[in-house]
């Protein structure tokens, strides 16, 4: 039996390290706060936010894959306009007698608003705190979790240093309606993913994106609709400095509409992930393969309990096309799935700072794995904390 307490316990020690980060970046940007106390933007925005996840699904004929997980989050504003923002996880995942247990690449981001409050400026940077050098057996269980249909707040561990920039615009058209534009660039460092008697060192190629927002309130203001569409273009991965990979541009859409009627709020949400075929190199020779569609649709309807206790009904359906990789020069497909899930949440209301939810989910469908069809079950049961100073 796994003693879940005592191993997360280590992965706990990274709360202390994103605590002592945001202490540094508050003393060190104090100096730029404006005469007179202006007031911060994002006044109201302090808290941290951390909690408890266990996942597992469970593969026709396989086993099952069980991730425990506990994020850390924190927010802080600094001087006037700034925003810091720190985040981390801690995660010990096992199938079959394989076993990662590690916290993940520890991610830092300070936002800045301009005068104006229409251009907002973001930097990051992941920290590689997280585990790399991994054994045969753990690279097939990450490569496992790491499928999007699953769903697991920890897909992944160590990836190496990277950072991104990204430059946003917002302005209203009219009193109800608001247009964004963005455009970011995402740097990826090299980082050794496995254990090898010889070099391996990979370089995941960097990304451009842009991204156009819209968002428009109702003249009564108890409908809401939303969407957002973000096209990525990647540069191609690199193995001990040779092109391996480059994979297809990405176009990623989602819409949301909210409605509120009564004590009722609805929301509707759907996704829509659309990549260009990848490309493989071996030497100079290069084999595309195909597209991919992955659909996810939820529906969300929250009710109030009681005045202290808010309950919420979720749905969800995802279909998603199948993915090639090749295998001795000949395409296999993975990731095709369709699966449905349904859960509730239930949030205590009882205070102005502390706001426990409590969650859980049920899902069956199946999904290709290594050309071969599974069904799949998964279950999912959490709490998270979030408190607002």
């Amino acid at each position: 039996m796994i003693n879940t307490t005592l191993e997360l316990r280590s992965s706990h020690i990274s709360t202390v390290v994103l605590l002592v980060t945001v202490l540094f970046f508050h003393t060190a940007l104090a100096q730029f706060e404006q005469p007179g106390g202006s007031k911060s933007l994002f006044s109201g925005a302090t808290g941290i936010t951390f909690g408890g996840t266990q996942q597992q699904w469970t593969v026709q004929d396989s086993g099952t894959i069980v991730q425990q997980s506990a994020p850390v989050s924190i927010s802080v504003p600094l001087a006037n306009r700034f925003l810091l923002s720190v985040t981390n996880s801690g995660a010990i995942t096992t199938f079959d007698t394989s076993k990662v247990s590690s916290i993940a690449d520890t991610r830092l981001s300070l936002s800045y608003v301009f005068p104006g409050e229409k251009i907002w400026l973001t930097g990051g940077v992941s920290l590689p705190t997280g585990m790399t050098h991994l054994t045969s057996s753990q690279l097939q269980l990450t490569s496992l979790i790491s499928q999007t249909a699953f769903a697991y707040r920890v897909p992944t561990f160590g990836q190496g240093l990277s950072g991104n920039i990204a430059v946003v615009y917002a302005g209203t058209i009219t009193r109800r309606m608001v247009v964004g534009l963005g455009a970011s660039y995402y740097y990826k460092g090299k980082y050794e993913p496995v254990e090898a008697s010889s070099k391996f060192e990979y370089d995941a190629g960097d990304e451009f994106s842009v991204n156009l927002g819209y968002d428009f309130i109702s003249y009564t203001k108890i409908a809401r609709l939303s969407f957002d569409l973000t096209a990525t273009y990647f540069l191609e991965d690199k193995l001990n400095g040779k092109t391996v990979f480059r994979s297809g541009p990405r176009c990623v859409g989602l819409a949301a509409y909210s409605l509120k009627t009564g004590n009722l709020n609805h929301l509707l949400q759907v996704r829509v992930r659309y990549r260009l075929p990848n490309t493989f190199y071996n030497g100079a020779a290069t084999t595309t393969y195909n597209k991919t569609i992955q659909m996810e649709g939820q529906y969300s309807l929250s009710y109030p309990l009681s005045q202290w206790l808010l309950g919420t009904a979720v749905g969800e359906l995802k279909l998603f096309t199948a993915d090639q990789i090749p295998v001795g020069g000949v395409p296999i497909e993975t990731g095709k799935a369709q699966i449905g899930s349904a859960g509730a949440d239930v949030t205590f209301l009882f205070s102005d700072i502390f706001y426990p939810t409590l969650n859980i989910r049920y899902a069956l469908g199946n999904i290709t794995l290594d050309n071969n069809k599974k069904d799949v079950r998964g279950i999912e049961a959490g709490l998270t904390i979030r408190i607002v100073f």
